[in-house]
């Protein structure tokens, strides 16, 4: 939670305020005590990823999969829900960065490139080769010479444990 919200609404909604249509959220572990939090969420499309415990390349692979569905689907923002202090509006500066040339935009925090991006429907299937804990941040980070980076400090706190938590947490009480 963070400011009252499941990290996972607040994620979701950032993207369909950002112009994501649909917002592809992928679940593994816990999905049906965690899908109830989505109610409401404009343009949401939930989809369940079997192979969770497979590691970070298996969610991407399911929701590329899912978005590239449609046929005119031209590029996916790819954002994670534990970058708590990532909104719409740091959401919204990677989409209105992404065209041209360049059709892979990424945030730049703590002196290196990751997640959220937007990435050109061109490299999908580049991405849905990972495999393992490989992310799409490692890509990226692979080929800097392709990428637009977006300052974004807000995406440099990423909590995957209670110990990621800790040092941040007066930052994500005071926001709330």
């Amino acid at each position: 939670m963070h400011e009252g919200e499941p990290l996972v609404r607040r994620i979701a909604a950032a993207a369909a305020q950002a112009g994501a249509d649909p917002v592809v959220v992928v679940l593994g572990a816990d999905a049906e005590r965690i899908a109830p939090a989505l109610t409401g969420v404009a343009s949401v499309r939930i989809v369940l990823n079997r192979d969770w415990s497979e590691g970070l390349a298996s969610s991407l692979t399911t929701g590329l999969s899912a978005v590239l569905e449609d046929p005119a689907c031209d590029a996916v923002l790819v954002t994670l829900v534990d970058q708590p202090l990532v909104d719409a509006a740091a959401l919204k500066r990677l989409v209105a960065a992404f065209g041209g040339e360049r059709r892979i935009v990424a945030s730049a925090y703590s002196n290196t490139i990751g997640v959220p991006a937007v990435f050109g429907r061109e490299h999908a299937d580049d991405l849905m080769r990972l495999t393992g804990d490989a992310g799409a941040g490692s890509w990226l980070r692979s080929r800097p010479s392709e990428v637009t980076s977006v300052p974004l400090d807000a995406a440099a706190i990423d909590i995957d444990t209670l110990s990621d938590a800790a040092p941040f947490a007066s930052t994500l009480l005071d926001r709330g």
